[in-house]
């Protein structure tokens, strides 16, 4: 029996099968490059390639000459002892510094390097006329040759942006100098910052520390809100703390381009009036302050104007008020509980004006008028009112003196003068005139005649003046008449 053998069938290819093993190899081949890319990628990170990078993009966006130190690579974060930036002519500041800085790196996204935040341990700023010479030539470039070689298809996927979510700051130091020296200085504030490099607008909110302006007192922040975009500072809010239980609350704008700019309003608040004055002026005024200041100017130039109001406001001590609650018989006038005392003021330099004053003792006095101090010399126009029947212990003073009835009150002007040490005021020696003039007039004829005599000079003819001119004399001779009983 024969047999016939039989060939075997030819295998077919799988298209499945190769499509599998086609689809695993690119895999493998994509993963390997992937790490390649990745290790490339993070030896660029590691190397002087990425910071050379970040410091060149960084001197772009901030116009300004970058010292970078040695980043230190801990994972996703990175570290650096000291980053400085010396401001050229076109930029915002002169100087910049950040001391202990660390970044949360979040990876590189839409050709972006994404930062997630940053921490920094001070922060020392200055505005300042004095910038860094620009260098000749265009801006530099970013660098990404320095370092490990890049393969090109990487290079195009290379950042060319930073975004950064947000920088804590633990301290500031921000000062603005003129030729003059240091005329603003912000110390030992707690900032959060939040940038943006596309539009220039730099976000910053900041509690804590103390502002120091020339010849002012000392100001404590307690809460800040900024924009800040070049030259320009936008106070969106401000919360400080003046003297020892004041408030202040504002907003505005600073200006740093030379000679600087400040267009600032403010709310004050619980200021009290005895850390605004200075010598005798201390015991003679009580109360604390309220009202807008708008502050503008230029640092070291500053004019200050608004309107202020005095509550629970007493005045005392004072010498006017002495002789009127004397002649009066009345002792408020010796200590007057204010319940009205309001008056728009401005200062600049050593000159302060005060307009529309208004200061009222209910039922007792109310004074309307202005004044200008420069330096300790002071002027004044006021108009006095008393209420009816207060000066009837004086004889002549509602008859000769306060003449003008108007708004309840008898009206009579008064002239201030001298010093804030010893300031001089008219109506005294005019209430002694009146009264002297008025007993004068009710004397006895024999009074009037003794008077006469003694007023009389040599050859018994009447000495230089009138009656009234020689007040003084007749004075002394009728003080029993003036005296309280």
């Amino acid at each position: 029996m024969s047999a016939k053998l039989r060939k075997k069938p030819k295998r077919s290819l799988n298209p499945l099968k190769i499509v599998l093993i086609g689809g695993a190899s690119l895999l493998v081949i994509l993963v390997v490059g992937l790490l390649i890319a990745k290790s490339m990628l993070n030896g660029w990170l590691r190397g002087e390639g990425f910071r050379d990078w970040l410091a060149a993009r960084t001197a772009q966006v901030l116009r300004s000459e970058v010292a970078l130190g040695e980043l230190e690579w801990d994972g996703s974060e990175v570290y650096t002892k000291r980053f400085e930036a010396l401001g050229r002519d076109e930029a915002g500041f002169a100087e910049l510094a950040l001391d202990g800085l660390r970044a949360r790196a979040g990876g590189i996204a839409e050709k972006a390097f994404q930062v997630s935040g940053v921490t920094v341990n001070r922060l020392d700023l200055k505005f300042s006329p004095k910038r860094h010479t620009s260098p000749s030539g265009p801006a530099p470039a970013a660098a990404v040759a320095a370092g490990p070689e890049l393969p090109e298809w990487l290079v195009k996927y290379l950042p060319d942006r930073i975004e950064v979510e947000e920088i804590e700051i633990a301290t500031t130091r921000v000062s603005v100098e003129k030729a003059e020296g240091e005329v603003f200085l912000l110390n030992g504030a707690r900032a959060v910052v939040r940038p943006d490099f596309r539009t220039g607008f730099w976000a910053i909110e900041g509690k804590g520390g103390k502002i120091s302006l020339p010849n002012q007192p000392e100001i404590a922040l307690k809460d800040l809100g900024l924009r800040w975009k070049g030259n320009d500072l936008f106070v969106d809010r401000c919360a400080l703390g003046v003297f020892k239980e004041g408030h202040v609350d504002g907003k505005g704008e600073i200006g740093f381009e030379s000679p600087g700019r400040f267009d600032l309003e403010l709310e004050l608040s619980a200021i009290d009036i005895d850390e605004l004055v200075q010598g005798e002026w201390r015991d003679r005024l009580a109360g604390t302050i309220h009202g807008p200041v708008r502050i503008t100017g230029a640092p070291g130039a500053l004019v200050y104007e608004g309107t202020m109001q005095l509550h629970e406001g007493v005045v005392e001590a004072m010498p006017v008020l002495k002789r009127i609650a004397q002649y009066t018989r009345s002792e408020r006038f010796e200590r007057l509980v204010l319940n009205q005392a309001k008056t728009d003021f401005k200062r600049e330099g050593d000159r302060l004006e005060l307009r529309n004053l208004i200061l009222q003792s209910d039922g007792l006095v109310r004074v309307e008028g202005r004044a200008d101090l420069v330096g300790e010399q002071l002027a004044g126009d006021f108009r006095i009112g008393v209420a009816p029947g207060t000066m009837r212990w004086i004889p002549g003073a509602e008859r000769l003196v306060f003449t003008e009835d108007r708004e309840g009150f008898l009206w009579t002007p008064m002239k201030l003068t001298g010093t804030l040490a010893e300031p001089k005021e008219d109506l005294s020696a005019r209430l002694i005139a009146a009264a002297g003039e008025a007993v004068i007039s009710e004397l006895p004829t024999s009074v009037l005649d003794a008077a006469q005599e003694m007023l009389k000079g040599e050859g018994g003819k009447p000495a230089s003046g009138d009656l009234i001119d020689q007040g003084k004399k007749v004075i002394d001779l009728l003080s029993p008449f003036l005296k309280a009983p």
